[in-house]
């Protein structure tokens, strides 16, 4: 009997008498699949199946390495359709094989500004709505094509960043770097996030590693598992405590605001360190605020209130208001609840890695992908990703003007 285990990848067999379909449905990463026609399997062995006390192994009755390199070649070749369960986008999967590098774009890879702080973004793909999103995710989102990246290539990329900004300090200093799990997304629908957090933890370099969630896919299992995380810390960006303000706001009727904050108070008895990062939408959550600080205040929780900053790219139900304004109402709650709200935190600085391109300059490079539109295209060069709006040629070489190069990322025109 050949067994074959795997870690981001789930089977089931689906048979439809009706339709005459029997197919094998691969969940990967959990929140994403495609499927494999079941005649191709049983090509390979027509007795294989799917463990039913283990989704993630399938068994063969033939030689391991036949079954292994016939059923990795079919697994790679359907992957091409795969898609993502929350939007019905196609998704790219980028791995180290993949030739798509993870540094370049804003939106999927890691974010490296120059500073103590590092972004990483494993995944594109959302359960909310959230009517403020700055980047319009979610399950009414306009964009085509999401992104999940493997695990393993995510965690030695940016341990290959870490080390090089460790090379750079001066002797005697010793940078540590925070790691933010910042997705355009929810982070918790990746399904090795905990792998993720145990890893980057173990990097020497890394101070500390931050999760950015909504909350609401937060359970005791999951919160258990973080627990055991020493260097873990929770960023929750709950907005609203009214279940109807907060269904308005997260733009979905599921949202259940009483959940996450039973997960936030299980977390803190957990001993993890919970900051409570809501958004402030002036004159639609002003009470719910006020109530975050109440609850902040009770459970001894750092609280971070954001501004709302609208974005052309993301949903704006509001007009922004300015600093001016906001920071006079963070004083005004500062005085009526007697809790520094006004934080300014000291940023750091590190080394970024040497920067291939600047502004006008003219670079040969190679489409390897579609950007988060089917219009848009991913280009590579130098070994990094360059991001094409509206790009004509859908592969090949293209000849690429850099329009824009700022903290290491990069969009051009062709």
């Amino acid at each position: 009997l050949c067994i074959m285990k795997f870690k981001s990848l789930e089977f089931s067999i689906d048979i439809n008498p009706d339709k005459e379909i029997e197919e094998l449905n691969v969940s990967f990463y959990s929140s994403f699949s495609f499927k494999i026609p079941l005649s191709e399997v049983r090509r390979i062995d027509k007795h294989f199946t799917v463990n039913p006390k283990d989704s993630h192994e399938v068994l063969f009755t033939i030689n391991q390495d036949k079954a292994e390199k016939k059923f990795m070649f079919l697994i790679q070749r359907f992957m091409s359709d795969l898609k993502s369960k929350i939007t019905g986008n196609k998704t790219i999967y980028i791995h180290e094989n993949s030739k798509i590098p993870l540094q370049g774009l804003q939106f999927v890879g890691i974010v490296d500004k120059g500073t103590d702080m590092v972004e990483i973004k494993p995944l594109t793909t959302c359960p909310m709505n959230c009517s403020f999103c700055s980047v319009g995710e979610g399950l009414k989102t306009r964009k085509q094509v999401d992104f999940v990246v493997e695990e393993e290539y995510l965690v030695e990329e940016l341990n290959n960043l870490l080390e090089f900004k460790k090379k750079q300090d001066k002797p005697g200093s010793n940078t540590k770097i925070s790691v933010w799990i910042n997705p355009h997304g929810e982070p918790l629908l990746y399904s090795r996030i905990i792998d993720l957090m145990q890893d980057v933890s173990n990097l020497d370099t890394v101070k500390d590693v931050h999760l950015i969630t909504s909350g609401t896919l937060l359970n005791k299992y999951i919160i258990d598992k973080v627990s055991k995380i020493k260097k873990a810390k929770l960023s929750v960006s709950i907005s609203a405590i009214n279940e109807k303000t907060a269904n308005k706001i997260m733009g979905v009727k599921s949202y259940n605001p009483k959940h996450v904050l039973d997960m936030i108070e299980y977390a803190t008895n957990k001993s993890i360190e919970v900051i409570i990062t809501p958004v402030y939408l002036n004159k639609i959550n002003d009470d719910d605020i006020k109530q975050l600080i109440t609850f902040s205040k009770k459970h001894k929780l750092k609280i971070l209130i954001q501004k709302f900053c609208a974005n052309k790219f993301g949903r704006n139900p509001i007009k922004e208001t300015s600093w001016e304004d906001f920071t006079k109402t963070l004083k005004e709650w500062e005085t009526e609840f007697g809790q520094n709200l006004i934080q300014i935190g000291n940023i750091g600085k590190s080394e970024q890695l040497p920067k291939p391109f600047k502004k006008a300059d003219a670079v040969q490079a190679e489409i390897v992908c579609s950007g988060r539109y089917h219009r848009d295209k991913i280009v590579v060069a130098k070994d990094r990703c360059i991001l094409i709006p509206n790009c004509k040629k859908d592969s090949g070489m293209v000849k690429v003007k850099i329009t824009t190069a700022k903290f290491g990322m990069y969009m051009g025109s062709c």
